[in-house]
């Protein structure tokens, strides 16, 4: 009996101690990146929470599961702020992850951004001992060794980098430090590129990669393709290189939204494991207001008004071009001027080069007007 104990103990602390390492299955969601990419706290307009949750599909007692928690807010545009709570478990290893997360944004002009990201913290690991079966001895005092119940300094880093809302790149190291271990390479880089149609940009086409470089598991890519209407629906599907089918889907509405993502294994281990679950829930607090008569924003809210304003006139003059007489161009025209109007009245705009902009918008406005009133 006491030699089973044994065994069992040099497997537990072997075991826990690659657990507070390798947390490869919770940094692999798709649902909640800012639980491994500090850079990202602050990237809503509001206080933002988010709870996600991953698990086997019907899995039996002790199968692998995780519960994440995040909540971080913008402070002042330029900075952001956040915490983040952990929790994963297989069989009786249970590795607990908490830390708090701060951005920094930089505006590099109208168009390109990068924010770089730190998360501080601590690691605890627990033997859940009421999942060992009889046969190990609990009144072995080499159960309760320090090794297979301690806490551990945790750290991370990460950077964001964003153009005119069509390329978004990420890179974390989402557990760079653990403990007294030297600096971890565990790295996860993302790409994507956002495609847009429709006069208001109301249909979003966004193909994604993820890559993934791992402790203790083979290193793993993601080719999905999502696509969205209004920011409101969005769906996922694309393919993993651990063999993993995955398919996902999205409701957002103005403070709550719910998504969820199916992994569906066909490669070997499908006998033990046929598919995940991860459901996501999340919550905006405090949505900003609508802006007050000359209230500053960044330029890159302005500059997002005036790409919208110049789209809607650009695709009027091409129906106008191919198809004459297909849409009243003088009222259309009108009404981007009111819009134009609008947005003078409620910013407060120093750019320069958003003012020229301004000035040649609205000069082709009054030209197609007058125009049509001839």
């Amino acid at each position: 009996m006491k030699n089973i104990s044994k065994l069992v103990l040099i497997l537990l602390v072997v075991a826990t101690t690659v657990r507070a390492q390798e947390r490869s299955s919770v940094y692999t969601n798709l649902l909640n990146p800012f639980i491994y990419n500090p850079s990202l706290a602050g990237s809503n307009d509001n206080i933002y929470a988010i709870f996600n949750t991953r698990g086997i599909v019907g899995g039996i007692d002790g199968s692998g599961r995780s519960y994440n928690f995040g909540i971080h807010a913008p402070i002042k545009n330029t900075m952001g702020i956040g915490a983040k709570v952990l929790s994963s478990s297989v069989g009786v290893f249970q590795t607990i992850n908490v830390e708090g997360a701060y951005s920094k944004q930089v505006k590099l002009n109208n168009k390109n951004s990068l924010s770089l990201g730190l998360s501080l913290g601590f690691t605890q690991t627990n033997l859940k001992t009421e999942l060992l079966n009889r046969q190990v001895d609990m009144s072995d005092p080499a159960l309760n060794t320090k090794d297979l119940n301690k806490i551990l300094f945790s750290s991370g880093v990460g950077l964001h980098y964003k153009y005119d809302k069509k390329v978004d790149l990420g890179l974390s190291f989402p557990s760079l430090m653990t403990g007294d271990r030297p600096l971890n390479d565990m790295m996860i880089v993302n790409a994507a590129y956002s495609f847009y149609s429709g006069t208001e940009k109301q249909c979003k086409l966004k193909p994604i990669v993820n890559f993934y470089k791992l402790n203790t598991s083979p290193n793993m890519v993601d080719a999905l393709l999502q696509g969205s209407w209004k920011d409101m629906v969005s769906l996922t599907a694309g393919y993993r290189s651990n063999g993993s089918i995955i398919g996902a889907a999205g409701l957002n509405f103005k403070s709550f939204a719910i998504s969820y993502a199916y992994y569906n294994y066909t490669s070997g281990i499908n006998a033990l494991a046929p598919a995940e679950n991860e459901i996501a829930i999340s919550f905006g607090f405090n949505k900003p207001k609508p802006t007050s008569k000359n209230e500053v924003v960044s330029d890159e809210v302005i500059q997002d008004e005036i790409d919208k304003l110049n789209e809607r006139l650009n695709g009027l003059m091409s129906i106008e071009k191919t198809n004459p007489g297909l849409v009243n161009m003088k009222k259309e025209a009108s009404k981007l001027n009111k819009d134009l109007v609008k947005v003078l009245g409620r910013y407060k705009i120093t750019n320069q080069e958003q003012i020229q902009k301004i000035k040649t918008l609205q000069s082709t406005i009054e030209s197609v007007i007058a125009k049509y009133n001839d």
